[in-house]
C-alpha cells in the first residue's frame, strides 16, 4: 500500500512548526494512539479531556514511531524526529490536506446526520467492484478521524471514501478543506446534535458548507426522500443525482418479496435501465443507505447491474445493525452504536415487518437540547405499536419514553444504566424473538449486547 510518505523537514513546511532531533528522519502513516503504532509512523501527541498524548511518546518510539508531532520538547525520544508546533490538532489536518493533493484518485465525502457510516461502507463496497478502494475505519469522521484517515490511505487507489461528520457549528468549514471531495452524498438531515443547534435547516447549512469545497466538475448526491434535501441546490456546473424510495429520485430503489431477518430483495431503477438483487442485512430502512452508495457508483461511471450485484457482499458495520443469535433461538438486532430520534423509528419500522416478536432495550438519545422529552416520548409511543416489552435505559431525560410505552399495557422497565435491566430483559426473551438493542453510544448499550451473546447460542 503506497501510503504518502513526509520526511521530517518537508512536514515542519507543512505545519509551519519546528524539527528537531533525527532531522532527515521520515514517516508514512500516523497514528493518535501510542498502542497503534506501526513500524515508520508519526505520532501525534493530542492532549485529551483525560490524558495527554506527550506523555506516551517514548511508549510511541518503543513501538516503531520515527517521528513524533508535539506541542512541546518530549522527554526521552533521542531516537526520533519531533515536529514542534502550536497545536497538533491544526498541523496534522495541514497534514492530511497534504496527502490529499498528493492524491490523484476521486475522493467521495459522506454528509448526514444518521447513516453515514454504513453508506460509507456500501458505498466503498460497490466502488470495488470497479477499483481498489480506501475509506474510512469505522467512524473516525471528525477534525481527527479524517485526516488521520488520508494520512493513512492508499495513495494507489482509485476512490477514497470518507466520512465526514460535525456535531458543532463551524467545523463543517475546518473539515471540507481537508478533504476537498469530488463528490458528496447526503444522506439524511435529522435532529442530531440539536444541543448545539437551533433547527434541521441550521443543521443543513453547515453541513452543505462541504459543497464550498468540491472540485470541479463534481457531483451532488441527494435523499429523494427527505425534504430537506430533495431540492436542495448543488454548486454549479456539479452533477446532481437523487436516490431514494421515491418516483422522482434519479436512482429509485424498491423493496421485493417477503422482508426477513435475512436481508431483502430489492429492484434498482436507473433512466430505462433495470437492476435486481438481494440485501443481506436487516431492515427496510437500509435500502436507503444502498440507494445512495448505487448512486454514487452511477456517478462514478458503473452500471446499474454492477452496482446492483455488489449488495450480495454486504454486511453491517460492528454494532450497526449486526444480527447475533443468542439463547432460545432469539436474536439480537445490535444497533447500539448510535441513535437519534429518526433513526430510532426508522429500525422499529422496519422490525415491526419481520415474522417475529420484538423485545426492545432503548437507551437514551443525547445531545437533543430542550426538545429531549418530546422526542423521547414520540419514540415510546411508536414502540407501543411495534415492540411487546421494552426496558429504557439512560437518566431522567429518557424517561417519557418508558411513560409513553407503559400507557399501552405491555412490559416496560426504566433503568439507569444497562446493566439493571439484565434480569429483567432475560425474562422477558421467549423463544424466537428479536430482541433490538439500540440507544446513544454514550449509554453503553453494547455491553449488554455483548454479555447476553456470550451466553450461548453462537454468532
Amino acid at each position: 500500500m503506497a501510503v504518502r510518505r513526509f520526511d521530517a523537514t518537508e512536514a515542519a513546511g507543512i505545519t509551519g512548526g519546528k524539527v528537531a532531533g533525527r532531522e532527515k528522519a521520515g514517516f508514512a502513516g500516523v497514528a493518535l494512539d501510542s498502542r497503534s503504532v506501526r513500524e515508520g509512523n508519526l505520532f501525534v501527541a493530542l492532549k485529551g479531556a483525560k490524558s495527554d498524548g506527550h506523555d506516551y511518546c517514548a511508549d510511541a518510539i518503543l513501538r516503531g514511531a520515527s517521528a513524533l508531532l508535539v506541542e512541546r520538547r518530549p522527554e526521552g525520544v533521542e531516537a526520533a524526529a519531533w515536529i514542534e508546533v502550536q497545536s497538533t490538532e491544526l498541523a496534522l489536518r495541514r497534514l492530511g490536506a497534504a496527502a490529499r493533493e498528493s492524491f490523484k484518485g476521486t475522493v467521495i465525502g459522506v454528509v448526514g446526520s444518521c447513516g453515514k457510516t454504513t453508506t460509507k461502507d456500501f458505498t466503498a463496497a460497490v466502488l470495488s467492484t470497479k477499483a481498489r478502494v480506501s475509506a474510512t475505519s469505522g467512524n473516525r469522521n471528525n477534525l481527527l478521524g479524517a485526516p488521520e484517515t488520508m494520512l493513512n490511505a492508499d495513495q494507489d487507489s482509485r476512490f477514497w471514501v470518507l466520512e465526514l461528520g460535525i456535531s458543532r457549528p463551524g467545523e463543517m468549514e475546518e473539515l471540507a478543506p481537508v478533504a476537498r471531495p469530488n463528490g458528496v452524498i447526503f444522506t439524511t438531515i435529522q435532529p442530531v446534535h440539536t444541543e448545539f443547534f437551533p433547527s434541521l435547516e441550521a443543521i443543513l447549512a453547515e453541513k452543505s458548507k462541504v459543497m464550498r469545497w468540491l472540485r470541479e466538475p463534481g457531483f451532488v448526491v441527494v435523499n429523494a426522500d427527505d425534504p430537506l434535501l430533495e431540492n436542495m441546490a448543488v454548486p454549479k456546473g456539479a452533477r446532481r443525482l437523487s436516490y431514494g424510495r421515491s418516483y422522482e429520485a434519479d436512482v429509485r430503489i424498491e423493496a421485493g418479496g417477503e422482508i426477513s431477518d435475512g436481508g431483502l430483495c430489492f429492484t434498482l431503477r436507473h433512466e430505462s435501465k433495470t437492476a435486481s438483487g438481494f440485501l443481506p442485512v436487516v431492515g427496510e430502512h437500509q435500502l436507503a443507505n444502498f440507494a445512495a452508495a448505487c448512486a454514487a457508483g452511477v456517478a462514478c461511471g458503473l452500471q446499474l447491474e454492477e452496482a446492483a450485484a455488489a449488495a450480495e457482499k454486504l454486511k453491517p458495520a460492528r454494532h450497526r445493525g449486526e444480527l447475533l443469535k443468542i439463547a432460545k433461538g432469539a436474536v439480537i438486532l445490535d444497533d447500539s452504536y448510535n441513535a437519534n430520534p429518526a433513526a430510532m423509528e426508522s429500525v422499529l419500522r422496519s422490525v415491526s415487518k419481520l415474522n417475529r416478536r420484538v423485545v426492545a432495550v432503548l437507551g437514551e438519545m443525547l445531545e437533543l437540547g430542550p426538545e429531549a422529552a418530546a422526542y423521547h416520548a414520540k419514540t415510546g409511543r411508536i414502540a407501543g405499536e411495534v415492540v411487546s416489552a421494552l426496558a429504557v435505559v439512560g437518566s431522567d431525560a429518557a424517561r417519557p419514553m418508558a411513560e409513553e410505552f407503559a400507557k399501552t399495557g405491555h412490559p416496560c422497565l426504566f433503568a439507569g444504566r444497562w446493566q439493571e435491566a439484565m434480569e429483567w430483559v432475560r425474562s422477558e426473551i421467549k423463544p424466537g424473538d428479536l430482541l433490538l438493542v439500540k440507544g446513544s453510544r454514550g449509554i453503553g448499550l453494547d455491553g449488554l449486547v455483548e454479555a447476553l451473546a456470550s451466553e450461548g447460542g453462537g454468532g
